[in-house]
């Protein structure tokens, strides 16, 4: 996998704030069917994109990662939202789309 879009990939984790965010907007989007991605860029910049917006004809030329939302209990206005659960799914999805994108260039 390309080292930019994996730059990419750790600095929006690193950016707690963003981060966050996109969990929540991915969270409210999920309740009426649709949800938030980021897209990674080879040159080691990211962003977060609606899925509205990405449509089915988009072609990116980095990686797009759905941004996972936050279950019943992890969104809590209350207490606070819980987001260690969403960043650990928000980092399997990465490290399975990059063993799929390796796998793909090992068979060329």
């Amino acid at each position: 996998m390309d080292t930019g879009i994996k730059k990419a990939f750790y600095s929006f984790l690193e950016n707690s704030q963003e981060t966050e965010a996109a969990i929540i907007s991915s969270t409210k989007a999920s309740w009426g069917g649709s949800g938030y991605s980021v897209e990674l860029f080879p040159d080691g910049h990211y962003r977060v994109l609606w899925d509205g917006q990405i449509g089915n004809l988009y072609e990116s030329p980095g990686l797009i990662v759905e941004i996972p939302p936050l279950g019943e209990e992890e969104y809590d206005e209350e207490n606070g939202h819980f987001f260690e659960n969403a960043i650990g799914e928000l980092e399997e999805r990465f490290d399975n789309l990059c063993f799929v994108a390796e796998q793909g260039e090992s068979a060329r």
